[in-house]
């Protein structure tokens, strides 16, 4: 997760920040998984059944937003996998937009994003408002229910609104506030209804209105007949704490286990484990992935370059695979003093324009393109930190001790001095 984690930061340093995050839940009340069930069966039931149609619908979502433009054209992604505690598996997407700066006018943002109850003048509008109803609201805390995460540590009787901002406040243009954080359009109408409050048994009901509302795209909404929360990424502080959240891994529990035989109490550190999510490992279905892909590069003082032999392997070879061994940076150093036309970039740039083949070197790129990122390096690791600083200031290195060199006068040490 962490290598995961510092790769999608890589690409906000290249593309600026993301310009949409979007999450997409399954849900156990498609067709294509109702039509399949047996008799007494629930979604939960065939777990092979969530996991492919889930699959497909990812699927298809990924090739809408790069095929179709349908938020404009686009610079790149990450997206991850993550699974309910009722098993259902959701998706977390970050997205890199080509139109970005667009993102930050309101009448951008309104094409694209509505939190409002739609009119059922239509048959579509009629589908659009029941699904709203059903899967785009935030109900957990009406009538001030403490029992939910987005109300833990609130006083209900002080606090009317949860961590989340629910119910927002109706306003009737989009504005931009000073954290760069839209306020979405909630004009005040008369479109609302009733629901039960959460822990009334039926008892007491409340009223949702357009300050009730997630954030969604209804076109998508509709295609997908899900919950798919659309929501404009805010600064560039808050991507880090996205990115956190988005490969943050699965939940967990500690469960304490105790019994008349032991006289030391046992702790089991365990996660939450639904039967979607082995399945989806057993099917080998991807759990993330990012594009345009990242090369990673890599750092090593002259001579201690990683070599990977087997451990019955012969004196004889382990010393031929340590002098034929060749690193992404060996060869980046090579490919300079050979050819003329990738000394103008630094080496962290190299993949944008060049293909590292292990065991070949670096080739220039036909088609594509990839970001790379040098694996960090601590400044208590001394040498190899400034070697790392050095390798993102000099162009045209052509060997460790190039980089050493400053007008004329080779240093001993990377830092110089």
């Amino acid at each position: 997760m962490q290598q995961l984690y510092q790769d999608s930061m890589v690409l906000v340093c290249h593309f600026g920040k993301p310009s949409l995050f979007i999450m997409f839940t399954a849900n156990p009340k498609w067709t294509e998984i109702q039509d399949e069930l047996l008799p007494g069966q629930t979604a939960i039931d065939p777990p092979d059944l969530v996991a492919r149609v889930f699959k497909v619908k990812l699927h298809d979502l990924l090739n809408q937003i790069k095929h179709k433009y349908v938020f404009g054209p686009w610079h790149g992604w990450v997206w991850t996998i993550e699974y309910q505690k009722r098993g259902l598996p959701h998706v977390h997407l970050l997205l890199f937009l080509k139109t970005h700066a667009q993102f930050l006018t309101p009448e951008y943002i309104d094409r694209f994003i509505s939190v409002e109850l739609p009119t059922e003048d239509d048959v579509i509008g009629e589908q659009l408002r029941e699904l709203i109803q059903n899967t785009i609201v935030h109900t957990h805390c009406v009538g001030g229910n403490g029992n939910f995460s987005c109300m833990k540590d609130l006083n209900p009787a002080v606090v009317t609104s949860c961590h989340k901002g629910y119910p927002h406040a109706l306003i009737e243009e989009t504005t931009i506030a000073e954290n760069g954080y839209p306020q979405y359009r909630r004009w005040n109408t008369d479109r609302s209804f009733d629901i039960p409050v959460p822990g009334s048994e039926g008892t007491l009901t409340t009223v949702i209105d357009n300050s009730g509302v997630v954030p969604d795209n209804p076109n998508l909404s509709l295609r997908y007949n899900s919950h798919i929360n659309v929501e404009v990424c805010g600064l560039v502080q808050d991507v880090k704490n996205i990115d956190k959240y988005i490969y943050k891994g699965s939940d967990k529990a500690t469960v304490s286990v105790e019994s008349e035989h032991d006289e030391i109490r046992r702790y089991l550190h365990g996660r939450y484990l639904g039967p979607t999510e082995p399945v989806w490992h057993q099917f080998e279905f991807a759990i993330h992935d990012k594009q345009p892909p990242v090369t990673h590069l890599s750092l090593h003082l002259p001579g201690p370059q990683p070599v990977y032999y087997v451990g019955h392997d012969d004196p004889d070879r382990i010393h031929h695979l340590i002098e034929g061994s060749v690193t992404s940076l060996m060869g980046f150093f090579s490919y300079n003093v050979q050819n003329e036309d990738g000394r103008q970039f630094f080496y962290y740039e190299f993949p944008e324009h060049f293909v590292y083949i292990r065991k070949v070197g670096w080739k220039k790129r036909q088609k594509g393109t990839a970001v790379g990122r040098m694996y960090s390096a601590s400044p208590f690791q001394r040498e190899r930190y400034y070697r790392c600083l050095l390798l993102t200031v000099v162009r045209e290195a052509r060997s460790f001790e190039n980089l050493t060199t400053v007008d004329g006068m080779v240093y001993s040490t990377f830092k110089g001095r």
